[in-house]
């Protein structure tokens, strides 16, 4: 049994609570950040888009209620790994493609298909410009940013609650680089050296982070991938 902090945004936070429950460890929440919903998700979007992109489950969860996603959820949809194509499909999309888990493996797979033209929902802030690789190789591209991500409340109190009762280090997944200089900005003013083990989906995220406690990169950029590597090396 690990005890696992968990700095995710809600809901993913719950999500991976009850699957590290479920596996015999025990999650610690103290999520980083929360969404914030963009005005775009409840504007109308053209009914002629060949194809949707999404690089973040939160995407989905910004539109799903929407009218934004009546017209979306018919078209194919290009998601960046399983994680955003399991919520396109429980939001109601039937036509959906999992790329390997980047923004460099979606936009192949997208490139491959040559779509004449890709919707694509994203936050504020991206890591690289899927567009512009698009547009690129000849196909149109309209970015909606539907949500952001914003620091939560106190979240250094958040930690400081929980690292005050760990006596043995705790085991740390992060998921991205947000949620990552989130956390290394809250742990700043914070004693906790010796008592967080970082496990990290790329070494961009792992980067912020270095300077609290060691770092570990998973083999792929999956949650299962993280896991693994969690339950291995502690």
């Amino acid at each position: 049994m690990v005890r696992v902090l968990v700095t995710r945004p809600e809901p993913a936070a719950s999500r991976t609570a009850r699957s590290l429950a479920a596996r015999g460890h025990t999650p610690l929440l103290a999520p980083m950040l929360r969404m914030r919903r963009l005005s775009p998700a409840d504007r109308d979007v053209p009914a002629d888009g060949a194809a949707l992109a999404v690089t973040s489950a939160r995407a989905i969860e910004a539109v799903a209620d929407t009218p934004m996603w009546e017209t979306l959820r018919d078209l194919p949809v290009f998601a960046v790994g399983e994680a955003t194509a399991r919520a396109a499909r429980t939001a109601g999309a039937a036509r959906v493609v999992p790329a390997g888990g980047d923004l460099d493996a979606l936009a192949a797979q997208v490139v491959r298909a040559h779509p004449r033209r890709v919707i694509y929902l994203a936050g504020r802030q991206r890591s690289g410009d899927l567009c512009a690789v698009l547009r690129a190789a000849g196909i149109a591209c309209d970015l909606h940013e539907v949500y952001d991500m914003e620091t939560a409340p106190a979240p250094s109190e958040a930690l400081r609650a929980v690292l005050e009762e760990t006596e043995t280090p705790l085991a740390a997944p992060v998921y991205s680089r947000r949620s990552a200089e989130a956390l290394a900005a809250a742990l700043s003013g914070l004693d906790s050296q010796g008592k967080l083990v970082f496990f990290a989906l790329s070494e961009q995220i792992a980067d912020p982070l270095r300077a609290f406690g060691p770092c570990h990169v998973a083999s792929e950029p999956s949650e299962p991938a993280l896991i693994a590597l969690l339950e291995k090396t502690c």
